[in-house]
C-alpha cells in the first residue's frame, strides 16, 4: 500500500512539473509574439580594427530598405533583415534574433580587405573573399596597395595570391607596401626604408625571385652596409642585378 502511494505522488508531482514547464513555454511564447517591437540592437563586430560601417549607418540603411523593425515582434523577419544588410557592400555576414518582451538584436560582421587597387580602371579594395568593395576614404596605408594597368581579374586572382603569401611572409610584408604594375609582364615593387624599387618583372616564380633578394640582403648588405642602387632586378636566374 505504501509503495503504490508512493508511485502514484511520484507521478502526480511528474505530472505538475509537466504542467507548469509547458504551460510556461506557452505564457512566454505568447507574450513575446504579442509584443509590441521595442528595442533594436546593432552590433558591429571588429569595429576597433576597422569601421567601414557603424550601428547609426546600418540603421538608416534598413530604414531606406523598408527592412527596420518597428511593429509588433510577430511581423519581424529576421531571414529578411538579414538579406537586406548583405546587400550593403560594406557586409559580410548578418545574424539577426529576436528575444522575449519585444527586443531585435542585429549582429554584423564587416567585410575584410586584403589589398586595395588605385588605376585608372577603378579604385577599390578586394576583399578575403576575393571579391570587389569600394574604397570609403582614403585608402588603408595598412594594405598593400596596386598602382597602374591592374585589371579585376587580376587583382582578385593572382594578385590576390601573391598578397596572401606576403601576410604569410613576414620579411617581406614589412617592406612591401606598393605595387607598380607597367603592363602584366613588369611589376615595380616600392620598398619601406629604402629608394631602390624591385623589379619583379612578370609575377611567376616571386618566392624565388624575392628568396634570392632577400639572401643578398641578410647574408651581405645588411653586414656590409647598402649601396646607391635606384632599382635591383629580379628578372635574370640565379643573379640580382644591382643598378644605380
Amino acid at each position: 500500500m505504501k509503495k503504490m502511494f508512493k508511485k502514484i505522488l511520484i507521478l502526480t508531482t511528474a505530472v505538475i512539473c509537466c504542467t507548469v514547464v509547458i504551460g510556461g513555454g506557452v505564457w512566454c511564447s505568447a507574450v513575446s509574439e504579442s509584443s509590441p517591437c521595442t528595442q533594436v540592437h546593432i552590433l558591429v563586430k571588429d569595429s576597433v580594427q576597422r569601421q567601414f560601417v557603424d550601428a547609426l549607418e546600418l540603421e538608416q540603411y534598413l530604414k531606406r530598405n523598408a527592412c527596420y523593425p518597428h511593429d509588433s515582434i510577430r511581423t519581424v523577419d529576421c531571414y529578411a533583415i538579414e538579406q537586406c544588410l548583405l546587400r550593403n557592400d560594406m557586409v559580410r555576414k548578418a545574424e539577426c534574433y529576436k528575444s522575449p518582451f519585444g527586443n531585435v538584436n542585429i549582429i554584423v560582421f564587416q567585410r575584410v580587405p586584403v589589398l586595395a587597387v588605385v588605376s585608372n580602371n577603378g579604385c577599390y579594395y578586394v576583399d578575403s573573399d576575393r571579391r570587389v568593395m569600394p574604397i570609403r576614404g582614403e585608402v588603408d596605408d595598412n594594405l598593400p596597395v596596386f598602382k597602374g594597368a591592374v585589371t579585376e581579374h587580376a587583382a582578385i586572382a593572382e594578385y590576390f595570391d601573391f598578397v596572401s603569401w606576403l601576410h604569410d611572409n613576414r620579411y617581406w610584408n614589412e617592406r612591401i607596401r606598393i605595387i607598380n604594375v607597367q603592363n602584366p609582364k613588369y611589376l615595380v615593387l616600392t620598398q619601406n626604408g629604402l629608394d631602390a624599387k624591385i623589379i619583379l618583372g612578370e609575377l611567376g616564380g616571386y618566392e624565388e625571385k624575392l628568396a634570392k633578394l632577400r639572401l643578398l640582403y641578410t647574408k651581405g648588405l645588411d653586414q656590409v652596409g647598402y649601396p646607391d642602387y635606384r632599382e635591383y632586378d629580379l628578372r635574370f636566374d640565379n643573379q640580382v642585378v644591382g643598378r644605380k
